[in-house]
């Protein structure tokens, strides 16, 4: 008999006969008998728990999203219903903001809709009580009924399987502590690991965490920890200190066949800037995409901040008019403080001369008369040295 479906990487387990750790999950999965009937379907969560719209958000809150420090986001980030996102900058992102809008209330039912289904997957084995580092799991649905916690390193083996799918069903709270990891191998893909949390997750200071992070409540990523996949939290917040959160990775490892002593962490780090297309509009800073012109956190060159009281034009710091919540805010032609702090246009609404007025071009539920990339209609590019004035491509 094999136990090597799940393998307990300590000393008291090692001492035990290898068929006594077969035991509990032989009733459920035979490895190495590729006709047994019994082998867990590995593709099923593929087809029936795909985060939809939700797949584009690499964090996505429910109340708010709080972050301290040099975070960077590769991926949309949003919020619905709440409204609040704060720490960006010095945070950077990748992709765009959704703050109540009808793509990020879409994209949290989608995450409803994932989570209700990660939750009534079939479970392959019962891991309830007992700590996930120094264990090997192989595909296959795993069960906690309260909570689960990670102290130390998992290893997720595909086992050559490139369609291997790893799915947590976690009744309450997902712990981890300091420096742990998880890792992948043998052709394993990242955002092919999804955890459902019952109430919470809470990643320790400089976890390396892989997969997509589905939880009712609320997500805490404490200093210097990793995710590449998605934090997705329903219901509560997504706070977040010097981090990086990717789905970038979201291919087969390229470590299958490699002994996983000799594994290195593949998670994007701020300091891998290559890895990242920007197009000629914008610059590499800090591992985001930014865009030289009017980024106050990189005006003109990566790094140069404007002051409070100051707004990137052009490559340059200018002093502004004026400050909503401590952040410049251009009366004028903002969405979420048009002609007074506070006052944010309608989904169909742009801002224009200080007054809401209705929006002429409507793309993927946001408003596009001022967006450089779908100006005048959806997918029309202003040439670089352009900017997107009404609908219409005007020269700078």
């Amino acid at each position: 008999m094999n136990s090597e479906y799940v393998e307990y990487m300590n000393t008291s387990s090692r001492q035990r006969p290898r068929w006594l750790l077969a035991l509990p999950a032989l009733a459920l999965v035979v490895v190495g008998a590729c006709t047994s009937s019994l082998e867990p379907n590995v593709d099923s969560v593929s087809s029936k728990a795909v985060l939809g719209t939700a797949e584009s958000f690499a964090v996505l809150g429910g109340s708010t999203v709080t972050n301290t420090g040099p975070t960077t986001v590769v991926g949309n980030l949003g919020v619905d219903p709440g409204l609040a996102v704060t720490g960006f900058p010095p945070g950077l992102i990748s992709g765009t903001f959704h703050k109540g809008d009808n793509v990020a209330l879409q994209a949290q039912k989608d995450t409803t809709a994932a989570y209700n289904t990660l939750a009534g997957q079939a479970v392959t084995l019962d891991l309830t009580g007992k700590d996930l580092g120094g264990m090997t799991l192989g595909a296959g649905v795993y069960h906690f009924s309260s909570s689960a916690q990670l102290t130390g390193t998992l290893t997720l083996d595909a086992k050559g399987n490139p369609n291997a799918e790893f799915v947590f069903q976690i009744g309450s709270t997902l712990t981890t502590a300091s420096n742990s990891s998880v890792i992948v191998i043998n052709g394993a893909n990242d955002c092919k690991v999804f955890w459902q949390v019952g109430s919470s997750a809470t990643l320790g200071t400089g976890t390396a965490f892989k997969g997509n992070i589905v939880a009712l409540t609320s997500i805490t990523l404490n200093t210097s920890a990793k995710v590449s996949g998605r934090a997705l939290a329903r219901n509560g917040s997504v706070t977040m200190d010097s981090n990086a959160v990717s789905t970038l990775s979201c291919t087969p490892s390229a470590d299958a066949g490699v002994d996983s002593s000799s594994l290195v962490d593949s998670s994007p780090s701020p300091d891998a800037p290559t890895t990242i297309c920007c197009g000629s509009a914008s610059a590499v800073c800090g591992g985001a995409c930014v865009n030289l012109n009017d980024d106050s956190a990189n005006c003109g060159s990566c790094g140069n901040a404007c002051a409070g009281n100051q707004v990137c034009d052009t490559g340059s710091c200018v002093a502004c008019a004026t400050l909503c919540n401590g952040v410049c805010a251009d009366l004028a032609n903002c969405d979420t403080n048009c002609g007074q702090c506070g006052k944010s246009c309608k989904d169909n609404q742009t801002c224009s001369n200080g007054s809401c007025v209705q929006c002429k071009t409507l793309c993927n539920g946001s408003c596009a008369d001022n967006d450089e990339q779908n100006c005048g209609s959806c997918g029309n590019v202003c040439a670089s040295g352009q900017t997107c004035q009404g609908g219409s491509c005007v020269c700078q």
